[in-house]
């Protein structure tokens, strides 16, 4: 089998858990953003990872031991980063909305996230000029797309000052200022996710060495990353909810909706990472590259269209609504000149 199949397909599955996965956060009733982030990266990072590699991949402890320390400091570091972003995302979309955020907060992610690991030496020498070439057309072209959608987000807008994608508050300019700069900083180290699931190859290959299946040893490249990724949501959101004194959300009507609410983002957060991972495998040295460009197209796609279906396009002008579809179509481009890159090694 051809394993740009697989390759993709995996991208793709992931991509639609990733693109759902902060719709709880524009469902949650009584929860705050600081209970539904607890609750979600608590399964999402510890538990449900940990108790899949205990069944799947018991190789993975050995694994990590036999992993030099700077390798998982590294790793860690990144995770913290993406832990970092992770929270300025949930504000992102809380402020402007899940198309907008999405679209501005993954553009960036593309580009820091799949350019850095495509110029490591190692592998920078090993990749045909060919893939080079529409490698960084495709990323180029992403970025195109990403531009327009956040120019059709603007456009909605200006058009309606007073809308707001958040019912308990009115959207005013200050705050729809901060959630772009929220935007702009998640944007740059969610992109720890790829690079630290990157910097982790010595622990998956020291998996693969001990027996296990290469693609369950992905696995193995996420788990410490998570570890510092959760470093940053406990220390951000868990200080929140002592400061607001939040945690009592946790109790009263409606807390066992929300909580099944985060527990299905903690879900679609495992499945929307996880499977890019074994995607990313079957596609080879450029996995991380084309992989994430294209893994981030199809997850601002689907988050646009959830943005449709959740009623935040509803009143939007006509002009704002063909710039999305615009948008869309570029990054569906980009998509397939990626696919062409992988194509040529």
């Amino acid at each position: 089998m051809n394993p740009l199949i697989p390759g993709f397909g995996w991208v793709s599955f992931a991509s639609l858990c990733g693109g759902a996965f902060a719709l709880p956060l524009r469902l949650r009733r009584r929860y705050e953003i600081e209970n539904t982030m607890f609750v979600a990266f608590f399964f999402a990072t510890l538990v449900i990872p940990l108790i899949v590699a205990h069944f799947l991949l018991p190789q993975w402890y050995q694994a990590l031991a036999d992993t030099p320390a700077k390798t998982i400091l590294i790793v860690m570091a990144f995770g913290f980063a993406w832990g970092t972003g992770s929270v300025f995302l949930a504000h992102a979309v809380n402020s402007i909305g899940l198309s907008l955020a999405y679209a501005v907060i993954m553009g960036l992610n593309t580009t820091v996230g799949s350019v850095i690991p495509m110029l490591r030496p190692e592998k920078w020498n090993a990749i045909p000029s060919a893939s080079k070439t529409f490698t960084f057309l495709g990323i180029v072209i992403c970025v195109i797309g990403v531009a327009i959608c956040g120019r059709a987000g603007l456009l909605r807008e200006k058009s309606l000052p007073s809308a707001s994608p958040d019912p308990a508050a009115k959207t005013n300019r200050s705050r729809f200022l901060l959630g772009l700069l929220s935007c702009l900083v998640a944007g740059f180290v969610c992109a720890g996710a790829n690079l630290g699931y990157e910097w982790a190859e010595p622990i998956a290959a020291n998996a693969a060495q001990l027996g296990a299946d290469p693609r369950l040893a992905t696995l193995s490249r996420w788990l410490t990353m998570y570890w510092g990724g959760y470093v940053a949501i406990v220390l951000v959101f868990g200080i929140t909810l002592l400061r607001k004194k939040t945690y009592r959300n946790f109790t009263g009507p409606g807390a066992s909706r929300d909580f099944l609410l985060a527990l299905l983002m903690s879900a679609l957060h495992f499945l929307g990472q996880i499977p890019y991972g074994v995607g990313a495998y079957y596609l080879g040295r450029l996995g991380t590259t084309v992989g994430w460009a294209v893994y981030i197209s199809a997850v601002i796609v689907i988050a646009n269209l959830l943005g449709f279906i959740t009623g935040e396009w509803k009143s939007a002008p006509k002009s704002s609504r063909n710039t999305l579809y615009l948008g869309l179509l570029v990054l569906i481009a980009s998509m397939s000149c990626l696919a062409y890159a992988n194509s040529k090694l």
